[in-house]
Formats: structure tokens, C-alpha cells, sequence
């Protein structure tokens, strides 16, 4: 196990370079110029004096070559150092600290909502195969998981917000603030924990094990959650933990239809605006995220079922 999580280790920081190199580069090669656009967001294009341009090159080094620029970055990031926003002039890891916790606190509870009612229902779904329970799991998870985010968010601000002004349209004006962005994250997510849990369970209920267990008169409810649901757990521990993972760079759109502050709606300002340094600031703390929680999902995997055995590879 130890020589699997060295090897994992690696792995990941190999990925965490390709993934910031690649879209370093891409941001560099693609049209328009940084510093003209720092000057148009900070005069709202009222003033695009070459000589302001030429200042705010030299201030960010824009004017060095590509490489030596990339070199400087990547010599800063082994101690944290993403550089100085170009459009919040502040420094990228504090930006970072300040909205992560948002978006945590909104990823967090939409995956809780997403296994509180998803797992109940798969395993409902699964006991009372094609009856109508299960009919009408399938079709909802269908039809929850074909909505786009952006029109399911759309829909819960017309219906709640508007219409009956239960809940805050957008920000984090008071505690609901929460509730419609969690749900819109949540219901995509929904859809696939119900749909795993449902297959997981179903694939345990048809095991020759089941069948003994019955046979010795166990009671169903013992059977039922001491061995199918045990048994049908570590499938579900994989989705939850990729959704998790799925946090960090899912809840963009999200967060920028209900304009919470959080790194999702970061990002979405750092591409609008070519701020290079929180682009990649942000695309770093994803890819670790995503990584560093895949490798958890394996060792916790590996600890509820001792036939996984993580030794090669």
C-alpha cells in the first residue's frame, strides 16, 4: 500500500505540472494582450494610454520573453507563490484562502444532500425492482440528471426567488443563501448517486452469499443492511468521493449564476480577464483537489473491501 501511495504521490505532481504548464501556455498563445486588457478593466476603457500599458508590463514582467516569465512562476510556486492578481492587485494564495472555504461550504452540503436522499432511494429502487417506486426513481434520476446547471438554477431563482421570495437570488446575503445553489449543484449529482446505489445493491442482491444468507433464516433486515448494503457501500464511497473532487472546478457555473463568492466564480473573472496568475492558481488547487481526493477514494476503498489489494501498479 505504502509503494502505491509513493507511486500516486508522484503521479500526481507530474499531472499538477502538465496540467499548469499546458494552460500556461495556452493563455499565452491565445489573442490579446494582458496588460491592455489590466488597463481596460481598471479605466473601463476610458483611458488606454500606451505609456500606462508599458508601466503595468514592466510592473508584472510582461515584457520579459514567455519562458523566462513561465520559469519566475514556476520557481514561486514550489514555495506557494502564484503571483500578484492582475486584476485584485493582491496576491493570488490570499484571494485563494479567502474564497475556497465558499466554495467548500457550498460543494460540501450539496454532496450531503445528494447522499442523504440518493442513497435511501437507490436502495428503496433496488428492493422493489421495475414496481412503481423503481419506475419512477429511473425516471426522475433521468430527467434530473439531463437538466444542464445553468437552466435548473435558472428555474429555482424564477420559482422561489421570484415568484414566492423564499430564498436570495444571488450572494451571501443571510443563511438561505445556500440552499438554491446547493440544490441546483446537487441535483446532477443526485442523479448518479441514486443510479450507482441502485446498480450496487442489485448487483449484491443477485449474489450466491444473499441466497445462503436467507437460507439460514437470517432476518431480512440483517441481510439486507449487515451484508447488501456493506457490500454495495464501496461502489457509492467512489462516486461520493469523485464528487467531492468534482467540487472545486464543477461549481463554476453555479457560482456565477447566483454570484457566490467562492474559487468557481474566481476562475470564471480570472479567464474573462486573462488574470494569468489566478487562472493558474485556481487550475493548480483544482487539479490537486481532484487528484489528492481519487487517491483517498483508493485507500478508502481498499479499507472497506480487504479484497483490494493496491500492491502493483
Amino acid at each position: 500500500m505504502l509503494k502505491y501511495i509513493g507511486k500516486r504521490l508522484l503521479i500526481m505532481l507530474l499531472v499538477l505540472w502538465a496540467v499548469s504548464t499546458l494552460t500556461y501556455f495556452m493563455v499565452h498563445v491565445t489573442p490579446g494582450d494582458a496588460a491592455t486588457a489590466i488597463v481596460f478593466n481598471l479605466t473601463g476603457g476610458t483611458n488606454m494610454d500606451q505609456e500606462l500599458i508599458d508601466r503595468i508590463n514592466k510592473r508584472f514582467d510582461l515584457d520579459k520573453p514567455v519562458y523566462v516569465q513561465y520559469f519566475k512562476w514556476l520557481a514561486g510556486v514550489f514555495r506557494l507563490d502564484f503571483g500578484i492578481s492582475y486584476r485584485y492587485n493582491m496576491p493570488v494564495i490570499d484571494m485563494i484562502k479567502v474564497r475556497l472555504p465558499n466554495t467548500f461550504r457550498l460543494g460540501l452540503t450539496a454532496v450531503l444532500l445528494s447522499a442523504v436522499i440518493g442513497i435511501p432511494l437507490g436502495v428503496l429502487s433496488a428492493l422493489r425492482q421495475n414496481k412503481l417506486l423503481d419506475h419512477v426513481s429511473r425516471v426522475m434520476t433521468l430527467f434530473l440528471g439531463s437538466i444542464p446547471g445553468f437552466l435548473s438554477g435558472l428555474v429555482l431563482i424564477i420559482i422561489f426567488s421570484l415568484k414566492f421570495g423564499w430564498f436570495p437570488t444571488s450572494g451571501m446575503k443571510s443563511t438561505g443563501s445556500i440552499v438554491l445553489p446547493a440544490v441546483t449543484l446537487a441535483l446532477g449529482m443526485l442523479a448518479t448517486t441514486t443510479r450507482m446505489m441502485r446498480t450496487g445493491m442489485l448487483d449484491v442482491l443477485r449474489q450466491d452469499f444473499m441466497t445462503v444468507a436467507k437460507a439460514k433464516g437470517i432476518r431480512r433486515s440483517s441481510v439486507l443492511w449487515a451484508h447488501a448494503f456493506r457490500n454495495a457501500l464501496p461502489s457509492i464511497v467512489t462516486v461520493l468521493g469523485l464528487q467531492i473532487g468534482h467540487i472545486l472546478g464543477g461549481s463554476v457555473l453555479v457560482e456565477t449564476i447566483f454570484a457566490w463568492p467562492g474559487l468557481g466564480s474566481l476562475l470564471n473573472d480570472a479567464v474573462s480577464n486573462r488574470d494569468t496568475p489566478m487562472l493558474e492558481g485556481c487550475v493548480i488547487l483544482i487539479t490537486f483537489g481532484y487528484t489528492f481526493i481519487n487517491l483517498l477514494v483508493d485507500i478508502v476503498y481498499a479499507c472497506l473491501d480487504p479484497r483490494v489489494k493496491y500492491t502493483e501498479g
